[in-house]
C-alpha cells in the first residue's frame, strides 16, 4: 500500500514539475538552438538600439545636437560623421563646434578639420591641422564673402580658394556672431540614424535571456531552480518507469 502511495505521489509531483517548467524549457530549448547556429543565423549583426532596451542594459541613446543653416541641417551623429540633413558627407572628429556661410559655400568645424560643403551639402574641401588648421580654433563666422576663424588669442582670416590663413587685428571676436549654439535635430532625422550610437546585438539578448542575466541575478536564480527542477523531473521520470517496469513483472 505504501509503495503505491509513494508511486502515485511520484507521478503526481512528476507532472507538476513538468507543467511548471513547460514553457521556460521550450524557450531554452529555442533560445540554446539558436545560439548553437549563431553565425549561420548571422545573430551577432543584428543589432538592436531601442531605447526600453539600451536604457535596460544601463546605456543612453545620446541627444544628436547640430546646427541649422536656412533649411540645411548640419550635424554629428556621434560616430564621428558629418551629415548634411541625411547624408553623411565627411568625417567629423567630434565635437562640431561650429558652422557659417557664405555665398554658394556652407563651412562646418569640427575638433580638427575645417569643412568647405556646397548649398546642397556635397564636400567640396577639408582643411585639417595637416594643412595648418590651428588646433585651438572654437567658432567660426563668416561675414559678407570673408570666413574668420576665431582662437583662443586671435582672428584669423580664411581664403577658400588658395586655403590661406593670415591674422587680422581691429576685431572683436564677439561682434563676427559665431554660431556655437546646437539645436536638438529634428525626429525625421533621428530616425535616420537608428544604427548609430550605442547598440546591443540579438546574440548577446538571447544568450542572456538563456542564462538569466537579462534579469539580474534574479534571473539566474530563476535558470538556477528550473536546472534543478530538471534534474528531479529526470529522476522522477526515471523511477516512475522502473516501477511500470515492476508492475509488468509482476
Amino acid at each position: 500500500m505504501k509503495s503505491s502511495n509513494s508511486i502515485k505521489t511520484n507521478i503526481i509531483w512528476h507532472r507538476r514539475i513538468g507543467l511548471s517548467v513547460f514553457l521556460l524549457l521550450i524557450f531554452l530549448a529555442i533560445s540554446g538552438f539558436a545560439l548553437n547556429h549563431s553565425p549561420a543565423l548571422k545573430l551577432n549583426k543584428i543589432s538592436l538600439s531601442s531605447s526600453w532596451l539600451l536604457s535596460w542594459y544601463g546605456l543612453e541613446k545620446p541627444l544628436i545636437k547640430g546646427f541649422k543653416l536656412d533649411d540645411k541641417w548640419l550635424y554629428e551623429d556621434g560616430s564621428n560623421l558629418l551629415y548634411a540633413d541625411k547624408q553623411a558627407v565627411a568625417t567629423c572628429s567630434a565635437p562640431l563646434l561650429s558652422v557659417a556661410k557664405s555665398s554658394n559655400t556652407l563651412y562646418a568645424l569640427c575638433a580638427e578639420t575645417l569643412h568647405l560643403l556646397t548649398e546642397s551639402g556635397q564636400l567640396l574641401e577639408s582643411f585639417s591641422q595637416l594643412d595648418g588648421l590651428p588646433n585651438d580654433v572654437r567658432a567660426i563666422s563668416a561675414v559678407d564673402k570673408s570666413l574668420y576663424l576665431i582662437t583662443d588669442s586671435a582672428v584669423l582670416e580664411f581664403n577658400p580658394e588658395s586655403l590661406a590663413l593670415k591674422p587680422v587685428s581691429g576685431i572683436d571676436p564677439a561682434s563676427l556672431n559665431a554660431i556655437t549654439d546646437q539645436l536638438a535635430v529634428p525626429e525625421s532625422l533621428e530616425q535616420e540614424l537608428e544604427n548609430s550610437g550605442p547598440s546591443i546585438s540579438l546574440e548577446t539578448v538571447i544568450l542572456d535571456l538563456h542564462s538569466g542575466r537579462f534579469f539580474g541575478q534574479f534571473g539566474v536564480l530563476v535558470i538556477d531552480i528550473v536546472g534543478l527542477l530538471i534534474c528531479i523531473l529526470s529522476i522522477s521520470g526515471l523511477l516512475a518507469w522502473i516501477n511500470r517496469l515492476r508492475q509488468i513483472k509482476q
